[in-house]
């Protein structure tokens, strides 16, 4: 859980990037069964910025349509609801890249790393027929965004998580709870929270590290404060993360970790890639190399659909 501590020295911040209104409202309809693509329309016109990257990506040729797109009812009905959910995220988080030095950290690599990790969830989500893909997708883009708030914002503490990691030996995780009593985990759950992104986003942002033990406790604890104890613990979306963060590991995206022998603990990560491997009928890694060329395949798509909705506004300095 986040550390009493460090909660109010967020709490007190003012620079932290928050979610434009609109944004916020787009990104809570677009799973909305009963939203119509003129309702969402009228939504996404209110703000200009967002209008222009829809159009811009309706009308790349990526899609090649034979006539132009000029209106958004139209193009949220060529795109579909999980292009649009990608492009309302990639515009709300590029802030935070924007943001980030290069001498810091490796930032063009951590944002192909959360591209690719919401390329993964999007393959993942359909082989464990998770109905949410544009959700999976966000969540793996999103959710190890706590990293950034503390190289932005805590570089000291930042730099002593890395000089632990060197000394010690120890996994980012272990490092971040030597030094912060607790992780990036908390830290981006706290700003899913602020930003209102939908609960299950939150908690796979949460969860996606810890243990099923560990995780279902602090879930119980959160559901007593609501009132809610008899909710059941399922968790689809949590463990697509997870997967899709040992996905990007193993594809060699995770160098930012500087875990070379050891890697942190993921929710079910382990267990379930074993599962995979004993019910593999060709040979024990044969499935996951399968789903390694799909999340490849997913991932250049994801790329060249990031870099058309970010052209205008460069994410990189």
């Amino acid at each position: 859980m986040l550390d009493i501590k460090l909660r109010r020295r967020l709490e007190t911040m003012t620079r932290i990037p928050t979610i434009p209104y609109v944004i916020s409202q787009v990104l809570a309809a677009v799973d909305n069964e009963n939203l119509s693509a003129s309702a969402l329309a009228k939504m996404i016109e209110r703000d200009q910025t967002l209008t222009m990257r829809v159009l811009t990506v309706a009308n790349s040729p990526f899609y090649g349509f034979s006539r132009r797109i000029s209106t958004i009812d139209l193009a949220i009905v060529i795109l579909g609801l999980n292009t649009i959910k990608e492009i309302v995220m990639s515009l709300a988080i590029q802030k935070f890249f924007t943001n980030v030095g290069k001498t810091l950290f490796d930032v063009k690599g951590f944002w192909k790393y959360s591209v690719l990790c919401g390329a993964a969830g999007r393959v993942l989500a359909r082989k464990m027929e998770y109905k949410l893909a544009g959700e999976a997708f966000v969540a793996g883009l999103v959710h190890d965004i706590g990293i950034l708030i503390l190289i932005q914002y805590f570089a000291s503490d930042f730099a002593e998580i890395r000089k632990k990691q060197r000394n010690n030996g120890m996994t980012f995780v272990e490092a971040e709870n030597a030094v912060l009593h607790c992780t990036h985990a908390d830290i981006g759950a706290w700003l899913a929270r602020k930003w209102k992104l939908p609960e299950n986003i939150e908690q796979a942002v949460l969860f996606h590290h810890l243990d099923y033990v560990e995780a279902k406790l602090i879930h119980t604890r959160m559901q007593r404060k609501k009132k809610n104890s008899d909710e059941d613990f399922d968790q689809p979306l949590t463990i697509i993360v997870a997967l899709s963060e040992w996905f990007a590991a193993q594809m060699g995206f995770k160098s930012w970790a500087c875990e070379d022998l050891r890697q942190s603990n993921l929710f079910l990560a382990d267990d379930l890639i074993e599962e995979m491997s004993d019910h593999d009928l060709l040979s024990p890694d044969s499935v996951i190399e399968v789903i390694k060329q799909e999340i490849q395949d997913e991932y250049l798509k994801a790329s060249t659909l990031n870099e058309m909705i970010n052209k205008q506004v460069p994410l990189y300095k």
